[in-house]
């Protein structure tokens, strides 16, 4: 993959605060922010365009101790407002919109059907969405836009910490291993426990292979606090 300039701009100077994010000549926009700065966002003028947006909240009970709502409007500000009475769970958003301001309301509607979908197959967190909607139609050369407007999201997602759609990507069969491109297989064995696996780093990730044997659950206290968070 070839490198990408993601440009971010922190609007109030504050980490954690709103939070504006953009790729080099593409056309989406991206805004994140607490639900405590909400007020601030609804008043932006990406906020008045047609969109998608994701709603995010913290849930030790929730896959990835997190939950998950997706959806789209033609005002993302209204539906946001909306949301603030009728949906307690969250305390983050992010919007997405388009710079050019050419996204309708099927591009919205297609936008949130495909990242609906996406979260799903990653199975990273708990979604809220009760419904998966169809992906609509387009004319072949809007839906080709859109999934490259998709592809993007899932490259400056994860910049902003929101990994929700963060499909793993696949290994490519045609790249020759080498020591500078793969990482090597660690390997953990515990006899007593049955604890036989072997994990490898792929996109970023610490990630455990397939057929490695492991626990179903913790077991016991680690002499540190940091070990029940490794």
């Amino acid at each position: 993959m070839s490198g990408k300039q993601i440009k971010l701009f922190l609007v109030d100077g504050t980490p954690g605060g709103l939070t504006t994010a953009e790729i080099t000549n593409w056309t989406g926009h991206v805004l994140s922010a607490s639900r405590s700065d909400l007020a601030d966002l609804v008043k932006r003028d990406e906020a008045q365009r047609t969109g998608a947006y994701i709603l995010l909240g913290d849930d030790e009970a929730a896959v990835g101790n997190t939950r998950c709502y997706i959806g789209e409007a033609d005002i993302v500000a209204d539906r946001l407002r909306y949301h603030q009475r009728d949906k307690d769970f969250w305390d983050r958003v992010v919007v997405i919109t388009s710079k050019d301001t050419n996204l309708t309301k099927a591009h919205g509607r297609y936008l949130e059907s495909r990242l609906i979908l996406l979260a799903t197959r990653a199975g990273r967190v708990t979604l809220e969405n009760n419904t998966a909607p169809l992906v609509p139609a387009l004319p072949e050369a809007d839906a080709s836009d859109m999934d490259y407007f998709v592809s993007q999201l899932q490259i400056v997602l994860p910049v902003l910490g929101v990994n929700a759609i963060r499909v793993p990507l696949p290994k490519s069969s045609s790249r020759l291993p080498t020591e500078a491109t793969e990482s090597p297989i660690f390997r953990l064995r515990h006899i007593k426990l049955g604890v036989d696996a072997q994990a490898q780093q792929i996109d970023g990730e610490f990630t455990v292979l397939a057929g490695s044997l492991v626990v179903a659950s913790w077991h016991g206290i680690g002499k540190a606090d940091s070990t029940m968070k490794a």
